[in-house]
């Protein structure tokens, strides 16, 4: 009991110092100027990763450390949050640096893709797979963020290609809602698409910058409060209904998962994350989301516990085990496609002089 009491202390303890340590404040009457830095998303990112692993760890600590409680549903509205600072980092490099749209696919996939086959043949080799598994696992259908992002990314290229600035969001928009009906016409979990609207959010704060500050600052402690009730009311019934799969359970959730992200972006303009840990932990997101699985799977029933029989059998060493296998993995994963892109933008330099 003791023991389960301190662990429990520690993960609190833990989550209030990532978000706290170095936070700052803009004052009374203040506000931060660019208040949606990449420093700041970044971090946001990084508390998202983060307290998503949290939330899948609570599938299987909970019931011995309870503090997992806290993070059980909180999955939706964190990926809500990595679709939403995606969303807007893409709107702002196609408004502010030039032809940004220029060998996209190169390096946006890119980014993704490298990291991505690299851990799915980790899932591969680990697991005993079928042939159509395989196929399907090549295309993201089992790490389904990644085919999610990626089909967004398509449709933000096609939206800017084919229709002028100022139209583009109303179509990005319009395409993430065709998503989501065609996922429910095809039966596809909710987990699909009920924090995509976040996206298009991203891209409408954006894209009107200006006004959304301006009318935000006005009353800034009213709107919150606001914008936090409509969450709390939201995250209250999703809390309740999380394995109903009806439409108005879905519509509340897209509500819940786009209210969390408008309001990370309301308090950024006078709360500012300042965790150089929660930073490291946004460069390393992607991977960090994408590895932790195998951690929670191979210390239990594995490859990694069958070289190491009962160690992990333990609560506490399984725990450390998952924390410290994934972010040594993740680190190991982006080194590796980092030198990757890297050899291959050096490819296309000297390409581009013969």
């Amino acid at each position: 009991m003791i023991t389960t009491i301190t662990v429990s202390a520690i993960i609190i303890i833990f989550a209030v110092f990532m978000l706290a340590w170095r936070i700052r404040f803009a004052g009374r009457g203040n506000f931060f100027n660019d208040y949606f830095s990449v420093d700041e998303t970044r971090a946001i990112k990084g508390m998202c990763a983060v307290f998503i692993l949290f939330s899948h760890i609570c599938t299987y600590l909970a019931d011995y450390f309870p503090a997992f409680f806290l993070f059980k549903y909180v999955g939706a509205i964190m990926v809500g949050g990595f679709f939403f600072v995606s969303g807007y980092g893409l709107q702002y490099g196609v408004m502010n640096r030039e032809n940004y749209l220029k060998g996209f696919f190169k390096k946006r996939l890119l980014t993704i893709a490298v990291p991505y086959y690299i851990i799915n043949a980790f899932y591969i080799v680990t697991n005993d797979m079928e042939s159509d598994a395989i196929i399907k696992s090549l295309f993201g259908f089992y790490l389904w963020y990644v085919m999610a992002i990626t089909i967004f990314y398509i449709g933000f290229y096609l939206c800017n290609r084919l229709f002028k600035p100022k139209n583009s969001p109303f179509a990005m928009t319009v395409f993430i809602l065709f998503y989501i009906i065609i996922m429910l016409k095809l039966n596809f979990g909710y987990w699909w698409f009920n924090s995509c609207l976040a996206f298009a959010a991203g891209i409408w704060i954006c894209r009107l910058f200006k006004s959304f500050t301006a009318f935000f600052k006005r009353q800034w402690h009213l709107k919150l409060a606001l914008c936090a009730v409509i969450f709390a009311a939201t995250y209250y019934y999703y809390c309740r209904h999380a394995n109903d799969t009806t439409l108005i359970c879905l519509l509340i959730t897209l509500v819940n998962t786009t209210a969390f992200s408008v309001m990370l972006a309301i308090l950024a303009m006078k709360v500012q994350i300042n965790n150089p840990i929660l930073r490291i932990c946004g460069n390393l997101s992607l991977e960090l989301y994408l590895t932790h699985a195998l951690w929670i799977t191979w210390l239990r029933v594995g490859t990694i516990h069958s070289a190491t029989g009962t160690l992990f059998d333990n609560n506490i060493i399984y725990l450390i085990g998952i924390v410290a296998g994934t972010f040594t993995m993740s680190l190991a994963v982006h080194t590796v496609s980092g030198v990757i892109l890297g050899n291959r933008r050096k490819i296309l330099e000297n390409r581009a002089k013969v």
